[in-house]
């Protein structure tokens, strides 16, 4: 933690004190899993003219904080205020050091900050940004402004286990806007990527009212930021509606959900509210409601957070589920589930097995509806080779084998990229000794292979098709020459392709039929001329993806 307070601190040499405080912080008592503990910051003037004032950022923290401090609601053991007062850089930082210092590894953490963002663009165009203290300067933001990457280390560096950010601002340069002003600011929206940390671990969340370089405003109706109007809606008096698995809690995905739809709606999709979360079982990030009275949840939730999944539909039986970003939930037991883009195309589909209370991520379900990202396959080979060893009227000889093979699968919403990938794979095998008619027996040979190429994969329900073109290099090895023989042993490469069908009784396991043709161009018997020989592979496998 002392790392990101010098971080913080070289932007404000001095400190000042909080401000206010809803609850007695160091009074609260801590429950078996800990306390609950929120600091919200809510700046409404600047002493730069080039930051307009604010209307709600005051009341944004201070509606925000009432509830979490209500025991019917929030039940936070403590929030702390900074809304009046010195607002400078320097008390911030004070008051983010002092109440840092109060928590303990098993509580739960809430930093929440409502005021203008802006942003800084170095000479080679590379983007910072930072949130405004009461005395930051727009056209040196950088030694005056708070930033907003520092902020971040700050809230992973906490010593508290669980840890929340809320950040109401926007990041364009123009600041937070008003209703009346939206079109124009959305006119100003940019596309860029992220300036700051996407990365969260475990038990962490990270809000914002929107996204970079979309607007986030104020509601003259509200008397509030939009986001945080409904993100106060969600913990209080819509409590009901954005408890979407009925569990008596309002955890940070639901509240935010909840804050998301009604945001974008209210503002034709010109606020577009994000988060970083990852959700790893039962969701313990919760702002409203009692814990204690936490009751049992027999549905199963689907959950995705991350960018790769942002804009997909996702359907139960046929029945559209909602786009993520979001949670939703979805009916124990076996169902037909389908992923499809913006446009309506389908990227994936199948057949899935929820349980009780499971908690499902939407990129493993995709992955595994598609067999998985990462396969890995193993199971018996049985060459033949033709010109190895033998006359060309003679037997061909035959090396039984091991065959295991790597697949990785393209993590693409391109429909056709999702069924391509790439395979190494190796065989290990042997030629039994045998009478090669004219020149008697051939000693044991061993015969080694390894391949790699491209693969196509059509997955079905339960049935699974796939095409792979083939690079591969064979060695040829005896224990044993045989005197006066110019046989040797050999390293030679083949092109072919390998093609399998198999059965899938589930997502990620398959049991294949496998068959490989290839060519070589070399002369394998002794003081035979070279010639185009074809090799031939079958073969069972099992495969396994995870």
């Amino acid at each position: 933690m002392i790392r990101a307070l010098i971080v913080i601190a070289m932007l404000v040499p001095t400190l000042a004190s909080a401000q206010g405080r809803f609850g007695a912080q160091t009074d609260a008592p801590a429950t078996s899993e800990g306390a609950r503990k929120a600091i919200l910051i809510g700046i409404n003037d600047y002493q730069d003219e080039s930051f307009s004032p604010l209307a709600y950022a005051r009341n944004d923290a201070e509606g925000l904080g009432k509830v979490l401090a209500d025991s019917a609601f929030g039940g936070f053991e403590s929030v702390d205020l900074v809304v009046s007062g010195n607002l400078g850089a320097k008390q911030i930082v004070d008051a983010l050091v002092t109440w840092s210092q109060t928590l303990a590894p098993e509580d739960e953490a809430l930093i929440y900050f409502s005021a203008h963002g802006t942003r800084f663009i170095d000479e080679r165009n590379r983007s910072r940004v930072f949130l405004a203290a009461a005395d930051t300067r727009r056209e040196d933001s950088v030694h005056t402004g708070i930033a907003l990457d520092a902020l971040q280390e700050l809230l992973e560096s906490l010593p508290a286990q669980r840890r929340i950010l809320i950040i109401d601002a926007c990041f364009t340069g123009d600041g937070k806007t008003s209703e009346a002003d939206a079109e124009g600011a959305a006119r100003a929206m940019i596309d860029a990527k992220l300036p700051f940390s996407d990365k969260v671990a475990d038990k962490e969340a990270r809000l914002f009212a929107t996204t970079y370089g979309r607007p986030a405003l104020e509601s003259d109706t509200l008397g509030h930021g939009v986001y945080t109007a409904h993100l106060i809606e969600a913990l209080s008096e819509r409590f009901d509606e954005a408890d979407i698995n009925d569990d008596n809690v309002v955890s940070v995905s639901e509240a935010h959900d909840y804050a998301r739809d009604r945001t974008m709606e209210g503002t034709g999709q010109l606020q577009v509210p994000m988060v970083f979360y990852k959700i790893v079982g039962k969701e313990d990030l919760l702002l409203s409601g009692d814990p204690n009275s936490r009751e049992r949840v027999e549905m199963a939730m689907v959950s995705a957070y991350e960018g790769p999944q942002q804009g997909l539909r996702m359907f139960v039986d046929g029945e559209e589920k909602g786009v993520f970003p979001r949670t939703v939930l979805v009916k124990p037991g076996s169902r037909k589930v389908e992923f499809k883009n913006l446009e309506g195309k389908t990227i994936d589909s199948g057949r899935v097995m929820f349980r009780k209370e499971g908690v499902y991520n939407v990129t493993n379900i995709r992955d595994g509806l598609n067999g998985g990202r990462h396969l890995l396959s193993f199971g018996y080979a049985h060459q033949l080779m033709r010109g190895s060893l033998q006359e060309t009227d003679g037997p061909i000889p035959a090396a039984p084998a091991f065959r295991f093979a790597y697949s990785f699968r393209f993590p693409s919403k391109v429909p056709l990229l999702r069924r391509l990938g790439v395979v190494v794979d190796f065989v290990a095998g042997g030629i039994p000794q045998q009478d090669t008619n004219v020149l008697g027996l051939s000693p044991p040979t061993a015969v080694l292979d390894l391949g790699v190429g491209p693969i196509i994969r059509f997955d079905l329900p339960y049935v699974l098709f796939s095409i792979q073109p083939r690079f591969g290099v064979t060695a040829l090895m005896r224990n044993n020459v045989i005197q006066g023989s110019d046989w040797l042993n050999w390293l030679f490469g083949t092109i072919g392709s390998n093609f399998a069908v198999g059965f899938r009784p589930v997502n990620r396991f398959s049991v294949q039929f496998q068959y490989m043709i290839g060519g070589y161009n070399v002369g394998l018997q002794g003081g035979g001329e070279a010639k185009v020989e074809l090799l031939h592979r079958f073969g069972g496998a099992v495969e396994v993806g995870f």
